[in-house]
């Protein structure tokens, strides 16, 4: 179950519970260079509260551009329960 954690007006993140592991969610409304700033700021003080590693599951190329702009990292492959391979992106501490 996803849970929203920050809201913001360009975006929300979310957190969600699975497997042991922290996994990430985020409905991105508008990006700028000023968002990503404040997004990364957002992320960084989450994860500091948290004080784990965030996961992020990614089916698509430009998600994990995404992904990598803001600090995650290719960590494996995973099949998921529908059968489809998906990439697992970390974000270390």
């Amino acid at each position: 179950m996803k849970i929203p954690i920050v809201l913001r007006e360009h975006y929300i993140i979310y957190i969600e519970w699975f497997n042991n592991l922290v996994f990430i969610h985020t409905d991105v409304f508008k990006w700028t260079a000023e968002v990503k700033k404040n997004y990364i700021r957002d992320l960084n003080l989450l994860q500091s509260l948290l004080n784990l590693p965030l996961y992020g599951l990614v089916d698509n190329d430009k998600l994990g551009k995404f992904g990598e702009s803001i600090g995650f990292k290719f960590g494996d492959y995973t099949v998921g329960n529908d059968g489809n391979t998906y990439k697992i992106y970390y974000r270390s501490l």
